[in-house]
C-alpha cells in the first residue's frame, strides 16, 4: 500500500513538472498526430510522456546510439494509447530496445502438426507477454509516426500487445471495465476477426492489416492501428468495432481529426 502511494505520488509530481522545450519540438516535429490533439489532451500527454521516461529504459541495438529524439518519438505516441484512461504504464514493460532499422531473429514456427519450419526472419518489432522488453527498428518507428493516416504504426501496434498483456493474457482482449464490456468485446471482435481471416483466405481487400489474421492478439494491435490512424474509414466500414475501441480507449479519433488535418 505505502509503495503504491509513494509511486502515485511520484507520477503525479512527474506529470506536473514543465515539459522540456527542445522535447516539445522534437515531438512537433516527429509526431505530426500530437499537433491533432486539443490542448488539453496534448498537455495530458506530455504529462504521461515525462512518467513513462522516468520508468522505462531504452537500448540502443545494433550500433545505434539512444538519443532524446528517438525517446521522444517514440514514447509520446506510446502514451497516446493511455489518454482519458487510468493507467499503471504499461506495467509489465521495463525496457524498449531499439536497432537502427529492420533486424534478423532466428525463428522456428509450427506449420502443421509435428511440422516445424526454421529460418531467419526480418522484423519491425516484437514483445512478448514474459519479455518484460519491446523490440523496435527505429526506421519503422519514424515513418511510421511521419504519416498519420497510413493505418500503420509499429509503435501504437507493439504497446496495443502491452495493452493486452495486462489482463496476464496474449488473447486480444485487454482489460476491460465490466462483465457486460467483456461479453461485447469478445462478441464484436470474434466476428470481426472471423471476417478478416475468411478475406485473407479469398483475397479480399480489407481496411484492416491481414497481418491480424494470425491471431486474436495481432488482430487487437492491427485494429489499434486503424482505429488512431484511420478512425473515419473504421467507423464507416466497421461500426461496432470502432465502437468497443472507442469505449475501451475512451478516446473518439473522429471528432479531433477533421478539422486539424485541414489545418495541416
Amino acid at each position: 500500500m505505502m509503495f503504491g502511494l509513494l509511486k502515485q505520488r511520484r507520477r503525479l509530481r512527474l506529470r506536473a513538472q514543465p515539459f522540456p522545450g527542445d522535447w516539445m519540438r522534437m515531438i512537433e516535429r516527429n509526431v505530426p498526430f500530437f499537433r491533432r490533439l486539443s490542448a488539453n489532451d496534448q498537455a495530458e500527454l506530455l504529462g504521461h510522456t515525462q512518467v513513462f521516461l522516468a520508468e522505462k529504459r531504452f537500448e540502443g541495438c545494433g550500433g545505434l546510439a539512444i538519443t532524446d529524439e528517438i525517446r521522444m518519438t517514440i514514447a509520446a505516441q506510446a502514451c497516446l494509447l493511455l489518454l482519458h484512461r487510468k493507467t499503471d504504464y504499461f506495467p509489465r514493460l521495463l525496457t524498449i530496445l531499439v536497432y537502427p532499422s529492420a533486424y534478423m531473429v532466428e525463428e522456428r514456427r509450427q506449420i502443421e502438426d509435428h511440422v516445424w519450419e526454421e529460418g531467419t526472419m526480418t522484423r519491425l518489432g516484437e514483445t512478448g507477454r514474459r519479455m518484460g522488453s519491446l523490440v523496435l527498428s527505429w526506421e519503422a518507428a519514424k515513418s511510421g509516426a511521419a504519416d498519420p493516416s497510413d493505418g500503420k504504426n509499429v509503435i501504437l501496434h507493439e504497446f496495443a500487445h502491452q495493452l493486452d498483456y495486462e489482463n496476464y493474457a496474449a488473447d486480444g482482449v485487454p482489460e476491460l471495465a465490466t462483465r457486460e464490456q467483456q461479453l461485447s468485446w469478445r462478441e464484436v471482435m470474434r466476428a470481426e476477426f472471423a471476417s478478416l481471416r475468411a478475406a485473407d483466405e479469398t483475397g479480399i481487400p480489407t481496411l484492416l492489416d491481414t497481418y491480424g489474421a494470425t491471431d486474436s492478439a495481432e488482430f487487437f494491435a492491427v485494429a489499434t492501428e486503424a482505429f488512431f490512424e484511420r478512425p473515419h474509414a473504421l467507423c464507416t466500414r466497421h461500426p461496432k468495432m470502432y465502437a468497443e475501441l472507442q469505449r475501451y480507449f475512451h478516446q473518439n479519433p473522429v471528432e479531433y481529426l477533421d478539422e486539424k488535418i485541414k489545418a495541416n
